[in-house]
């Protein structure tokens, strides 16, 4: 089977020669395309070189966009700093200060902002350079995370608790790019949208519920009015917000390592969202020894359902030893 063709049986519950490996590679490809992060994030044929080089290297299922979440924020008008060899950083926030001005936010073309561009033209490139093998995974941010970028993390936190007024505007605006942004990605070949939204699992699930899931929901049901998938990533615990994910219906949830696996799993069993994980990327992939990293898999395995996919809850570091990422595939093979 093709990675494409085994993960889309997977999702369906179909036989698979091989559980799709779904890891997460960021720093790893730039170590394999022999670039700094900077260059990374920045020249999409570096990163589609690197993608390609970890798909056959590692056996990884996919081939992804993913790279940093300060994309949109770039092209609402933000100035990035690229450090050299850690991820990209607003300087500082558009919506800072006491009076939230959500007008004041460039409503952009991804096809005319550099940084939005770059991706489209790697989920190009991918198409090109996959053919029908791999699945291409495009990236977005989610409605949370991208507000919180733009007002920054600590007041937009504030501002969630106290139900600040311009908070719907906001969201409307970010959600009128997210469909912007991913329909070009769809349109340049992408299989898959993948949506990180980091900071659902930082509110609980009051305010999850209230802020966020209505809008997951909707991006979700856009993308796939667009004939593509959606690949759905909360880093942290969101034991909590399970029962609330439930109703965004992803085609596939994240779930990183402080998660229950099986809790997760048969949750989501019967639904139409198939679970990817859970080991601890920066726990035995990245420390333990290869027999260590087979008997986590193996345990991910057991606690899985006839959809789940395995990968790590969240980035592999650049530092995990090649013998431990060959050692998580080789158990994959049914």
């Amino acid at each position: 089977m093709t990675s494409l063709e085994r993960l889309n049986a997977r999702l369906a519950g179909k036989p698979v020669d091989k559980i799709p490996n779904m890891n997460i590679f960021m720093s790893i490809i730039a170590r394999e395309a022999g670039v700094s992060y900077s260059e990374y994030v920045q020249n999409y044929h570096k990163l589609v070189e690197g993608n390609l080089i970890c798909a056959e290297k590692f056996g990884l299922d996919s081939v992804s966009a993913i790279s940093d979440p300060m994309r949109e924020t770039a092209a609402f008008g933000a100035e990035i700093a690229f450090p050299e060899n850690a991820v990209p950083y607003s300087k500082v926030p558009l919506l800072n200060g006491v009076d939230v001005n959500v007008s004041a936010l460039n409503r952009f073309d991804p096809l005319d902002s550099p940084r939005t561009l770059d991706r489209i033209k790697a989920c190009e490139l991918l198409r090109q350079k996959a053919g029908n093998e791999y699945p291409v995974i495009g990236w977005i941010e989610g409605c949370l995370a991208e507000s919180a970028s733009l007002r920054g993390i600590n007041d937009f936190l504030m501002d969630l608790a106290e139900g600040a007024d311009y908070l719907n505007e906001l969201f409307s605006v970010v959600f009128d790019q997210q469909k912007r942004f991913a329909r070009a990605q769809i349109d340049a070949g992408a299989d898959f949208i993948g949506i990180g939204n980091s900071v659902a699992s930082l509110i609980g699930p009051q305010l999850y519920e209230r802020y966020g899931v209505s809008w997951d929901k909707a991006i979700v049901s856009y993308i796939h009015g667009q004939g593509a998938k959606v690949k759905f990533h909360i880093c942290g615990d969101i034991t909590a917000l399970l029962g609330l994910l439930v109703q965004v219906e992803a085609d596939i949830l994240d779930i990183d390592w402080m998660v229950n696996f099986s809790t997760a799993a048969q949750l989501f069993s019967g639904t139409v969202t198939a679970v990817s994980g859970n080991f601890n990327p920066a726990g035995t992939i990245l420390l333990g020894t290869v027999a260590e990293v087979e008997a986590e898999v193996r345990t991910c395995i057991s606690q899985g359902t006839e959809t789940s996919l395995i990968a790590g809850g969240c980035e592999i570091p650049a530092a995990a030893p090649d013998s431990n990422l060959l050692a998580m595939d080789r158990v994959l093979w049914i």
